[in-house]
């Protein structure tokens, strides 16, 4: 998905952290060539939608998760109180809980799995060779855009 056509029902966080990170009045973390691979909204638990890549040029890009349910046999999403966690194959690669009614953590993120070169490492993000951490940004729609849109 982009920004130009975010679901109707998403509500976003007013703050999203990640490792050291934080996003604070913003639309999401990461767009890659224009898509938002993971899109974190405010509900009874985050909700999550998630899309991938269905070409080796990252062009297009497909849904697996739709506000908590999976699109896929081999993806599951569990909610665990104010945690959600998304699995691949039996692998969490993405797990968010609310820390409060306005703020949402990223504790656990590997998109590696689905192409994507987005992932937690030593309490930073890794995003492609890049290293992020101990940002903050403020009224941006996304903290980090790679390629273009």
């Amino acid at each position: 998905m982009k920004l130009d056509s975010l679901p109707t029902e998403f509500t976003p966080y007013k703050q999203l952290e990640i490792a050291t990170n934080k996003l604070v009045n913003g639309v999401a973390l990461v767009s890659v060539n224009g898509f938002i691979p993971v899109l974190i909204g405010r509900g009874e638990t985050p909700e999550l939608w998630v899309t991938i890549p269905a070409d080796q040029q990252g062009k297009e890009w497909r849904p697996i998760v739709s506000k908590n349910s999976s699109l896929l046999d081999v993806i599951t999403v569990t909610a665990l109180g104010k945690k959600i966690e998304v699995a691949f194959a039996d692998e969490i690669v993405l797990e968010v809980k609310e820390i409060s009614g306005e703020n949402a953590e990223i504790t656990k993120c590997n998109l590696r799995p689905f192409g994507i070169n987005v992932f937690l490492e030593d309490d930073c993000l890794k995003v492609m060779t890049n290293r992020y951490s101990g940002n903050t940004i403020t009224e941006a729609e996304i903290f980090i855009d790679v390629g273009k849109g």
